[in-house]
């Protein structure tokens, strides 16, 4: 193996709570895709699971699979992603948060019906996408606050880091 060359790709599933690791995988190819992991993370995760995904995960028919097994997740919007917009739930110039349609039905890919959560931190913008369609289960400013995105004070509350996933509801 060359210096600087990677000897393969892992995937490893850590408790949010307490921060260790539950499941690691190790694939040897390190040009493998994360689609190598899905199988393995459809077996671990029960319903009722909120999972945070790398965008190496954003492939449809995984994003449904979870749907289907009442798997919650978020992940980031990939650019130049399709998107019919169907409600909001709030928009305003640091906050849209909104009900969408992603995707075509191109090659037997699923259109999957998400929220979209765009928040504005100074002249930086983040992108996420959730199966969690209520934002009162999961507001925004949690989203954001799962990321580790520090946000200005609103409604009198500052988010950090969340010590308990059972406020939003998943146990």
């Amino acid at each position: 193996m060359k210096t600087g060359q990677l000897a393969g790709k892992i995937c490893t599933v850590i408790d949010l709570v307490n921060r260790l690791p539950i499941e690691v995988w190790f694939h040897t190819n390190p040009a493998a895709s994360e689609t190598n992991f899905e199988a393995p993370l459809l077996n671990l995760l029960p319903a009722r699971t909120l999972i945070l995904l790398d965008r190496g995960f954003y492939h449809f028919q995984f994003l449904q699979q979870l749907i289907n097994q009442e798997v919650n997740f978020i992940t980031r919007l990939k650019a130049k992603a399709s998107i019919k917009y169907l409600k909001i739930f709030s928009y305003d110039h640091s906050l849209k948060d909104r009900l969408i349609q992603l995707g075509t039905v191109c090659r037997g890919a699923p259109v999957l019906t998400l929220r979209l959560i765009e928040i504005k931190v100074g002249k930086t913008s983040y992108s996420y996408i959730t199966s969690v369609l209520d934002p009162a289960i999961l507001p925004p400013y949690v989203v954001a606050d799962l990321y580790g995105i520090t946000v200005p004070k609103r409604e009198n509350c500052t988010l950090r880091k969340p010590q308990k996933v059972e406020t939003l509801n998943y146990q």
